[in-house]
């Protein structure tokens, strides 16, 4: 009889246990049944760990790490938790069988905290805006980002500065898109609790909400208070770009961040302090909406913003509008005003002198111009205006493109690149089954060649073998006379095709446009959209791209010329 059985049966010595005092502590171990040895235990589930004296519970927590140690009063209560790791529910009545509720324990990651030094040197990464070693190291162990109490880990003790603070205070916008975008990603909480926690979304958004709003403790800023008043606009237009970014918190000495704007500059800039206080203002968008199979009319929509959002129609029998293009962010003011001016086509300058087309100023942007975007382009007329105004109006333009699956302005960088990255994988997909034709053709060509020789060699054995030394007769020779072929008085003209010349300069390779080997309205669409200078290096495949399409927009002007000049001539005659 082992230690723990002598005790067990020494506290049951008695009927109802009247020999232990009430104020009898019981202290019971759990161990979990993996880490039990079984060469050592011979049946982990009747072997109970109840003990009274607290020493001997530590002894056993000592042999076994992940042991759990809890006190009770009632041996039954600390039978039941000894056995099953969980405490007993409580009865609802007295008839009733009792109800165990089991906690559902979350399993402990395999990522550590970071020791002190690690965390200096990280905030100076984040300091320094080194994006990819801070990116590297924050995928690596998250425990960089998020600490044990699922809250922002702290780089900087005292002030209490998170990741956020410090990117703020060194002016780094793109080092804080890329914090915010991180713990804000799904796949970076789910990478940090495991595969069976199944709120991600909310855990992410929660901790997006915890970094953009978490004050220091020193005079209880947020990282938007930071950023204004140091004067960074470039840091503000990110953190006021997530939804969750709260502009009306109050610091220690109840200044909100709109009261604070440039208090830390080292000059007056009236300028800046006016854009920053434009942004932190409620910022308005005013949207395109499109019927998803064009049955309807597309419509300007009126301008909404994050916190009062668009209202479309849900009506299940009606088509349903999606917002496919937006221009913003604007103050309300500025946004009705663009509204109305996209909405309303300009007045068109009734005289009756008729100006010449060198006389016309701004053609492009005409009044003429923008009706017969309008009513010839139904499919981008209103985009294509409204791309035009917002150019004029400095605003952000967001188009959706269909083959992209997302809003991308190619008038930026960032469209830019994402045009250049679809362009690169079209040209690699289609430059392959190129090859892989062209190989093909080669060979049956190759095939047909050796079958061709095969065949000429044949005939001309069978024309050997008919010939003959005799002479041919006066009637053979008549016939032969008769079989002789002359040229006929005049001879065809020699036509002078201009494809000749095209299929010469002509390059090998064939023409790759957006959606097949010759260009569509989709085509024409980007290419109205895309800036016309691009550095062909940093673009290489759109500017290949652009050179296939004016290719081919050269040929349609050529061929609708020689249409009219046939015309013109079947009028005439």
């Amino acid at each position: 009889m082992d230690e723990n059985e002598r005790t067990l049966q020494t506290l049951h010595m008695t009927p109802g246990n009247s020999s232990v005092s009430s104020e009898t502590v019981f202290h019971a171990v759990y161990i979990p049944e993996e880490n039990v040895d079984s060469s050592t235990e011979n049946n982990s589930k009747e072997n109970i760990r109840v003990y009274q004296d607290k020493a001997e519970a530590l002894k056993v927590i000592k042999e076994f790490k992940t042991g759990r140690l809890k006190s009770f009063k009632k041996l039954s209560e600390a039978e039941e938790y000894a056995r099953t790791g969980f405490e007993k529910a409580n009865y609802i009545n007295n008839k009733s069988a009792p109800i165990v509720v089991p906690v559902a324990e979350e399993k402990s990651n395999n990522f550590k905290a970071p020791q002190p030094q690690e965390l200096i040197c990280f905030k100076k990464l984040i300091h320094y805006g080194d994006l990819y070693d801070v990116k590297t190291t924050v995928w690596a162990n998250p425990r960089y980002l998020i600490g044990s109490g699922d809250t922002p880990a702290i780089l900087q003790e005292g002030c209490r500065y998170n990741a956020l603070h410090i990117a703020v205070k060194a002016g780094r916008p793109d080092m804080c898109e890329l914090i915010l975008n991180t713990v804000g990603n799904a796949d970076f909480i789910k990478l940090l609790y495991g595969d069976e926690c199944k709120s991600y979304v909310d855990r992410a958004q929660i901790m997006l909400d915890l970094y953009l709003n978490t004050p220091d403790k020193g005079l209880n800023e947020t990282p938007l208070h930071f950023a204004v008043k140091f004067g960074l606009k470039d840091v503000v237009r990110v953190l006021v770009s997530y939804p969750c970014c709260i502009k009306t918190l109050p610091n220690k000495y109840k200044q909100l961040p709109i009261d604070i704007i440039c208090s830390r500059t080292f000059q007056e800039d009236e300028e800046l302090k006016k854009e920053i206080r434009f942004l932190l203002e409620e910022q308005y968008y005013v949207p395109v909406l499109r019927s998803d199979d064009n049955s309807l009319q597309p419509v300007i929509g009126e301008p909404f913003s994050p916190t009062s959002p668009l209202s479309l129609n849900t009506d299940p029998i009606s088509p349903r509008l999606e917002v496919r293009a937006f221009a913003g962010p604007m103050t309300k003011s500025r946004a009705l005003e663009f509204r109305k001016k996209w909405k309303t086509p300009p007045r068109l300058h009734m005289t009756p002198i008729k100006r010449k087309m060198d006389d016309e100023p701004n053609i492009a942007n005409s009044p003429i111009n923008n009706i017969t975007l309008r009513l010839q382009d139904a499919e981008k007329g209103l985009e294509r205006v409204g791309r035009d105004l917002a150019e004029e109006y400095q605003v952000s333009w967001k188009e959706y493109w269909p083959f992209l699956n997302d809003f991308a302005d190619f008038r930026t960088t960032e469209g830019l690149m994402k045009l250049e990255k679809y362009l690169e994988y079209k040209f690699q997909d289609q430059l392959f089954h190129y090859h892989q034709t062209s190989n093909d053709n080669k060979t049956k060509s190759n095939e047909n060649t050796k079958t061709q020789a095969v065949t000429d060699i044949d005939y001309l054995c069978n024309k050997l073998k008919s010939c003959s030394l005799l002479t041919l007769d006066m009637q053979d020779q008549n016939n032969v006379d008769e079989l002789e072929f002359f040229t006929p008085p005049s001879s065809p003209k020699l036509m002078v095709d201009s494809s000749d010349d095209e299929m010469q300069n002509a390059e090998e390779r064939p023409g790759i446009f957006l959606e097949g080997p010759v260009p569509t309205k989709l085509d024409y669409a980007v290419y109205n959209a895309v800036s016309t200078s691009l550095n062909s290096t940093i673009y290489p495949n759109i500017y290949l791209w652009q050179h296939d399409m004016q290719l081919a927009m050269a040929c349609d002007i050529h061929r609708i010329n020689n249409m009219q000049t046939i015309r013109r001539k079947l009028i005439m005659n």
